[in-house]
């Protein structure tokens, strides 16, 4: 079978793995040839080379064929992978607008500027207003649900979330005036508070009028950041990786620090994703009284509009992941124009299997965070905690069983 004629295609010769040489200029010293690094190179037509990268810039990625040197395109590469082990994680994480989220040790706020202290790199600065949420305690399985739903929540103020126990969360909601080492300075309703860091959760900034548009590049370092760049540069020789994130702000990421470069496609809304199955499973054997089946599914079978995928219980839907997908990321709620509440189990399962579960018992929002690395299909499932007083009508036992999947997303 013929290769198309690409750049890939000619390096490659056939559509087979093969190893390349690095570009080495004269004026390179052995110090560079020992930080230049080995990685994995996968095309957007899922050809699949390794070698050392060279350069990188806004022209493409430069590498060597025998005496031939080459540049492969950005838009004709899908994903490059370093040979870096990844650090043990940290427990304080920070996420600023366009969708970057990093592992930090601290940071402080003063006069609208944040100082951020990266993860084993250089310290970063920004505007206040590029900051979106910052979480100083490690998550478990308890917490984990109220505060991932609480972050894709629009919310009009800040809000302080306050870690009550090690199973509850607690919030209030106000105005952020600055950030010590020891506390947070806020201000709830004209009242100054002075919270300490020990007790809190973490802050959620305001977002009712942020544009986030994300970076087209994802770059994971070994501390388990994830920098959603708008371009990335790294000259010949260097021992970093220069990025260039939203509101022009800029980092140098050390090159043996490096795990994954994803470059266009890396962010899939859940919405846009194939449906391999979607139904409303009326649990009750069928009667005379009973509407018919088929109506059941027209009325009440999940459906996607705008973004988000609404699901009556007890009902699911069932979407197959595209190739090269890692993470899912997706928030639940209850329908806005349900009043009467019917306690809710949902379901998310991968290939299969569940792989998280949790209650929805009133107006909440729950969230979640998955790998799924491999994996072919993902369901979305709500079913109800116990059966409806209604025992004749599956359109009753549907009442208060309406739930929303809100911004869902899968990334590279």
């Amino acid at each position: 079978m013929d290769c198309p004629l690409t750049p890939f295609s000619r390096l490659l010769k056939t559509c087979r793995t093969w190893t390349l040489l690095a570009i080495l200029p004269a004026s390179v010293s052995m110090a560079s040839v020992a930080s230049a690094s080995e990685i994995s190179i996968t095309s957007a037509d899922g050809n699949m080379i390794q070698g050392e990268i060279v350069q990188l810039d806004a022209e493409g990625l430069q590498v060597k064929d025998g005496s031939e040197t080459l540049t492969l395109p950005l838009d004709e590469l899908s994903q490059l992978n370093f040979d870096h082990d990844p650090q043990p994680p940290l427990p304080m994480r920070a996420q600023l607008a366009g969708g970057s989220q990093l592992g930090i040790t601290g940071l402080t706020w003063t006069d609208n500027t944040v100082n951020i202290a990266v993860a084993r790199q250089s310290s970063l600065t920004i505007p206040a207003q590029q900051l979106r949420w910052v979480r100083f305690q490690k998550g478990n399985s308890a917490t984990d649900p109220t505060w991932l739903g609480w972050l894709e929540e629009t919310r009009r103020g800040d809000r302080l979330v306050v870690r009550r126990n090690e199973k509850a969360l607690d919030s209030i909601d106000g105005t952020v005036k600055g950030i010590t080492r020891d506390t947070v300075s806020f201000e709830m309703r004209g009242n100054p508070i002075e919270a300490p860091l020990p007790k809190l959760e973490g802050i959620l900034f305001s977002n009712t009028t942020q544009d986030d548009a994300t970076g087209d590049i994802r770059v994971v370092d070994t501390s388990g950041s994830e920098w959603m760049a708008k371009s990335i540069s790294m000259p010949v020789g260097s021992s970093h990786i220069q990025l260039r994130l939203a509101g022009g702000i800029e980092h140098a990421v050390p090159l043996d620090q490096v795990r994954r470069i994803g470059f266009a496609g890396g962010i899939l809304s859940l919405s846009d994703v194939e449906v391999a199955a979607a139904n409303f499973d009326s649990d009750r054997q069928d009667s005379g009284k009973s509407v018919n089946t088929s109506d059941l599914d027209n009325w009440f079978a999940p459906q996607s509009d705008n973004g988000v995928i609404r699901i009556q219980a007890p009902g699911k839907i069932t979407l197959r992941i595209p190739d090269g997908y890692q993470k899912l990321i997706v928030a639940a709620r209850r329908s806005q124009d349900v009043s009467e509440f019917t306690a809710l189990r949902l379901d998310v399962l991968v290939d299969g299997a569940v792989q998280w579960t949790a209650t929805l018992q009133d107006r909440e929002s729950l969230g979640l965070e998955l790998p799924i690395s491999g994996a072919r299909q993902l369901t979305l499932r709500a079913s109800r905690m116990s059966q409806s007083n209604d025992t004749t009508s599956p359109v009753g036992a549907a009442l208060g069983g309406s739930v929303e999947w809100f911004s869902g997303r899968l990334l590279k």
